[in-house]
């Protein structure tokens, strides 16, 4: 096979192809009332896929209605009370009775009485910067303004709409960063333009940072009150899914956690929504850092994890804590006045040697009135894989701790009453969901994902694979691609493909044909492998899934970009284990940290890594959003800090390298880019730069992007002329 013919091959295993290539793998489920369920299974056809929307008796399995939509139907459905909804984008937050709807309007917050029609001003201070309810994610700012689509102020609103939770930022005092962009919104706007805005760095003092006041509002009285709270000093979420705060199911109280600026000291608190007057009822204290829900702390799918809460009769608290190494769930009588870590009570206390190694990802359910909590972990003793999630049940007792997802692999669920729907998978099992009772018995399996077209395209699961880190003793979990047409007897280029943040593992675990942020799934690899080259992802000391020894790899490290001493490391083992390895021929590429991660490995591996493609890199941690670095860096320390520059090592680089960027990377700003160019030109070094005048950082989305970092690694690495001129479809 020509190379044209191999780079055609690539292109039919891009995300845009693969999306739709699995029928049945993820099925999305809607509770309607407890006891049942309904989700759209994908049924294939002459015409092509038919959508039918099965409800399911939970208790029994029984499929007791359909209904078929066409192809090109997109139905999305209420999750109360199944009716259909629109995918307009809301200008309002509305209560759950949507009898009330609030919005914003020059800075403040204005309450509409949908039956009345009546609009009611609640507040009158706020202004540019220091506004009610705003976007305040750091990372696409100027994204959102340019996408121009509206958006609902960020509430949180009580179960029975009568009150809700929102915030102020105040982001007056933090200096400015800025963009250029060389086209306008439109084709009339001729005149480059100027944008910017607020981003802290973690050399600035408190007073410089945005500040979040925590409000809550009362519909009844068309009153808001600050909360009685410190304020957050970090990034606040009010969605239902990336929040902070949390209310108890009957609306009398709300509670949120709180974290001090440097990630060693978190807080429960329990607010009152009729007065905003809160009781302090956790507090932790640690010398490294806590993981407690904060900034990018997701799991394989990307929902946010929290596992603090209090029950409704206000009679305990559960905490989240790594105390032990591992992170369990601790009890805390409210009747008590102390509010220190050591007055809770570990659930995981009587447990066995092993399962005190279980590690809580997320609440699932709380049972108040059975006193049973269901939740996921990882780091089972009979998984393959330390990060395959599981689904636990445990009383508020600590007894009775049971595992309820027997299959080895990463599992998904959704709950109901007296069951729940569980899709399991792992990078090398397609999907399988079932339907189980809540003591984890069978009741039948619901859909088996059919995979063929997905197959037929070229895919191939990747292969798991176990190393030594670079302490020799420490199991690392990686996983492999052959190259397309493999003969035993040859050797291949390998391409690593590495993030190197702290905040995420990076390898797969479930069976992953998509990628929902538009980029190459796996990185690529699927497509490298269609080119002739061995791809490994792989996980070094530093992620997090491991227990806090594993992960304090990275504390005050971040310069270690999560583990890459053992990506080199680990090489050797590598070979003996694929022989078809040439370790000649090793190239790295990343985005973001892994942009950093990749300049990292060229710069202090070149004897190893040959080439590298690196985009959209934070090559130096001083000039970067302070959340993301504090977090594992703690609070400034300028020795400690100069060592996550690393442009001062410029100086190193012997191979090939691209580095590419967005003009309108409102994340890393292209002057990480540029400051590290201006370093290589002063050693003298070459080197090739891409930009891409309308692209904000998700780089690798980019189709002109693939094509010429596919180009790089094939002339350079395997030796031959890339097509010229090739376009993907």
């Amino acid at each position: 096979m020509d190379m044209y013919a191999k780079y055609e091959a690539a292109g039919r295993l891009l995300t845009q192809h693969t999306r739709t290539a699995v029928l049945n793998g993820r099925p999305s489920i809607t509770w309607v009332d407890g006891s049942r369920f309904f989700y759209m299974r994908q049924i294939p056809g002459k015409e092509g896929v038919k959508r039918v929307r099965v409800q399911v008796d939970a208790a029994t399995g029984r499929e007791w209605a359909k209904e078929t939509y066409g192809p090109l139907e997109e139905v999305r459905y209420e999750q109360e009370t199944g009716r259909k909804l629109h995918n307009k984008k809301e200008e309002r937050a509305y209560s759950p009775d949507r009898a009330y709807a609030l919005f914003t309007e020059d800075h403040n917050l204005m309450l509409l009485d949908r039956k009345s029609k009546e609009i009611i001003r609640l507040t009158r201070d706020g202004e540019e910067l220091n506004e009610y309810g705003c976007y305040v994610d750091i990372y696409s700012q100027i994204t959102v303004k340019r996408a121009g689509q509206p958006e609902a102020p960020h509430v949180l609103w009580s179960p029975d709409g009568k009150y809700f939770i929102t915030y102020r930022g105040d982001r007056r005092a933090c200096k400015k960063l800025y963009l250029l962009s060389s086209y306008g919104d439109s084709a009339s706007e001729l005149r480059p333009g100027l944008w910017e805005y607020p981003c802290p760095f973690a050399t600035d003092s408190d007073e410089e940072i945005p500040h979040y006041t925590l409000y809550v509002g009362n519909v009844e009285e068309k009153t808001i009150r600050a909360v009685d709270a410190p304020d957050f000093l970090y990034p606040l979420f009010t969605d239902e899914d990336r929040s902070w705060v949390r209310w108890l199911d009957d609306s009398s109280a709300f509670y949120f956690t709180w974290i001090k600026r440097g990630f060693q000291e978190g807080r429960l608190y329990l607010g009152s929504p009729k007065d905003g007057k809160t009781k302090l009822l956790v507090r932790e204290v640690t010398n490294d850092f806590l993981n407690l829900g904060a900034f990018g702390q997701v799991d394989g799918y990307e929902t946010y994890l929290f596992s603090n809460f209090v029950t409704r009769d206000r009679k305990y608290a559960f905490w989240q804590s790594e105390k032990s190494g591992y992170a369990h769930l601790y009890r805390f009588d409210l009747e008590k006045e102390e509010v220190s870590l050591e007055s809770g009570t570990d659930l995981f206390r009587e447990a066995g040697k092993a399962e005190k190694k279980l590690i809580v990802q997320k609440l699932i359910k709380v049972d108040e009135q059975k006193k049973l909590i269901y939740f996921m972990a990882n780091n089972a003793k009979e998984c393959s894989d330390p990060l395959y999630y599981q689904l636990y049940v445990i009383g508020f007792d600590g007894n009775g701790l049971k595992r309820l997802t027997p299959e080895d692999g990463v599992h998904a669920v959704s709950m109901g009453e007296d069951a729940f729907v569980d899709t399991y998978s792992r990078v090398d099992l397609p999907p399988v969901t079932l339907l189980r009772r809540t003591d984890g018995s069978l009741v039948r399996e619901l859909e088996r994902a059919d995979v063929t077209a997905l197959m037929n395209a070229g895919y191939q699961m990747p292969e798991r694979f176990t190393v030594k880190a670079g302490d020799g003793v420490t199991d690392l979990c990686g996983i492999l691609f052959r190259p397309a047409d493999f003969d035993p007897d040859k050797t291949y280029p390998v391409i690593d493909y590495i993030y190197g943040g702290a905040q995420l593992y990076n390898v797969p675990r479930d069976f992953t044909w998509d990628n929902s942020m538009d980029r190459e799934i796996f990185g690529g690899l699927e497509e490298f492998a269609q080119l002739g080259f061995v791809g490994i992802i792989l996980d070094g000391r530093g992620t997090p899934g491991r227990g806090m020894e594993f992960h304090k790899h990275s504390y005050r490290n971040i310069h270690g970009c999560a583990g890459l001493s053992d990506h080199a490391a680990c090489m050797p083992e590598l070979k003996k284990k694929f022989p078809f390895i040439d370790l000649e021929r090793v190239g790295i590429w990343g985005n973001s940290g892994g942009g950093y991660a990749t300049v990292s490995a060229m710069l202090k591996y070149p004897e190893l890594y040959k080439a590298g493609v690196a985009s959209s890199g934070n090559y130096d941690q001083r000039i970067y959003e302070h959340s993301w670095t504090e977090r594992y860096y703690g609070l400034y320390e300028e020795e400690l800090y100069k060592q996550g520059d690393i442009t001062a090592l410029a100086g190193n680089l012997e191979g090939r390298l691209l580095l590419a960027y967005g003009a309108m990377d409102d994340n890393v700003t292209m002057s990480q880019t540029l400051r590290l160019c201006d370093k290589l030109n002063e050693c003298n070094k070459d080197y090739d730069l891409m930009v891409l005048p309308r692209m904000n950082h998700n780089v690798p989305s980019d189709m002109y992007f693939i094509r010429r970092k596919m180009d790089f690694f094939v002339k350079y690495l395997l030796g031959e002329e890339p097509p010229r001129e090739f376009r993907f479809k």
